[in-house]
């Protein structure tokens, strides 16, 4: 693999041929040489080895935080060296990408980097919002080692063979649970959802809140929803036709299941709580286990945040099954670049790709999964085998049928609708009629 010093021995090489005509060149006389010397780039520093820019860039870039991303808007500062000025937001992760959106939708984006989820980035990608990046990583992937992030990451932000985003977060979901209180509760760790609703009357008897997951967003309600649909094996949608396979006895299951989760186990907060609430209830030892991303696990090491009663007692598990696969979804996280932004691309990009390199990868892999092979911490949270098992069993990707967006969409606006009593029966017909309706008139459906 190459390191993030390649650049400096492109350039050293480049000068070596043009001094050097006979070792490099055709084999004519040295004397006859007359080219200059390759201009000298200055690159910004050791910790980011990007040129620096004869005019000054400024970006601003929108996202979510947690720990991993947190240490990648430090590594993004690293490149203020390179006469670049960055401000970095963060809002929850449903209204950052509330904001995106609508910020994308205008046509003259204000951010000029945002960060999103593999999903998050395909839908964007299939609104025609953001910038294809394969020329820019054609140009860069030697140097900046590009092939060290395995096929599989580009894939997940890859729409009709155009990329979108460098994959820098490897993400999944898992059980979270509080050792000392289960064992307090005679309560073992579930491996199924089932059992998850059924240890539910006991945790709530002992003054904590039952089996938690984040459903106070549409896009949780898919994706948690997914997560156990295809526990069960079944896609929501055909791959090829793009015809649904929700509204089926699993489909419906699948709903039935958080349905019981929210009314048996969630109480008010599985509603109303974001995923930074979910953190923050484990670290405060509000709750006692639940579902929850694996980049959420560092906090709770945190001293600083997590109560000295909660610190090192958070424990991690495989994700739940409601069949023979692991309800865990194959995410990554990403920078992408808005595609009507104003700042001149590939100053954005070259910023993407010093914040991401290997030694910012091994910086980050401190608090969370990387995606480029080979790169990882001694330091790394303690999940990593209930993460590495919940990926490699899991239930994969987000579909990327073209009409796949269209269901997300539709499948969460009417699952959420449960949490005011509406069945599960009624939720998966109504989302269905939905779908194919919009899938019908953008002739998506074959």
């Amino acid at each position: 693999m190459k390191s993030k010093n390649s650049i400096n021995k492109v350039l050293a090489l480049t000068a070596a041929c043009a001094l050097v005509f006979g070792a490099c060149g055709s084999g004519e006389e040295a004397a006859v040489v007359t080219e200059a010397p390759a201009p000298e780039v200055v690159l910004a520093s050791e910790e980011c080895a990007i040129p620096v820019s004869e005019e000054a860039v400024s970006v601003d870039v929108m996202g979510w935080e947690f720990p991993s991303i947190t240490q990648y808007a430090a590594e993004l500062k690293e490149c203020e060296a390179a006469n670049y000025a960055f401000n970095v937001q963060f809002l929850d992760s449903a209204e950052a990408q509330n904001q995106i959106n609508l910020d994308l939708a205008t046509g003259t984006p204000s951010f000029e980097m945002v960060q999103g989820s593999n999903q998050f980035i395909v839908e964007l990608a299939q609104k025609g919002l953001l910038l294809p990046l394969n020329d820019l990583i054609d140009k860069y992937r030697d140097q900046f080692a590009l092939d060290s992030i395995p096929q599989g990451m580009w894939d997940l932000v890859t729409v009709d063979g155009k990329i979108y985003s460098i994959p820098m977060v490897a993400n999944t979901q898992h059980v979270f649970y509080n050792e000392d209180i289960l064992t307090k509760l005679g309560l073992t760790v579930p491996t199924t959802y089932e059992e998850a609703i059924a240890m539910c009357p006991k945790l709530i008897e002992g003054k904590y809140a039952g089996f938690q997951m984040m459903l106070s967003a549409d896009w949780a309600w898919q994706i948690e929803y997914d997560n156990v649909l295809g526990s069960m094996g079944v896609k929501p949608i055909d791959n090829t036709t793009g015809q649904p396979n929700f509204n089926s006895a699993e489909g419906v299951k699948a709903a039935q299941i958080l349905s019981d989760l929210a009314s048996k186990c969630g109480g008010k907060t599985m509603g109303t709580y974001s995923t930074d609430d979910v953190q923050n209830a484990f670290q405060t030892g509000e709750y006692a286990i639940g579902h929850l991303w694996a980049s959420r696990a560092a906090a709770m090491d945190n001293a600083e945040a997590t109560k000295a009663e909660v610190l090192g007692k958070i424990k991690f598990a495989p994700a739940l099954t409601a069949g023979t696969i692991l309800g865990a979804p194959a995410y990554v996280d990403g920078y992408a670049i808005p595609a009507k932004g104003t700042v001149d691309a590939e100053k954005i990009f070259l910023a993407m790709l010093g914040a991401t390199d290997e030694e910012s990868q091994t910086a980050a892999a401190k608090f969370g999964g990387v995606t480029r092979d080979g790169v990882s911490n001694p330091e790394g949270p303690r999940n990593g085998a209930a993460l590495s098992v919940s990926t490699s069993k899991g239930r994969g990707a987000d579909q990327t049928h073209p009409a796949a967006g269209i269901y997300r969409a539709e499948i969460g606006k009417a699952l959420i609708k449960m949490l005011d009593g509406v069945s599960a029966a009624d939720a998966i017909a109504a989302a269905e009629a939905a779908y194919i309706k919009e899938a019908t008139a953008q002739k998506l459906l074959s």
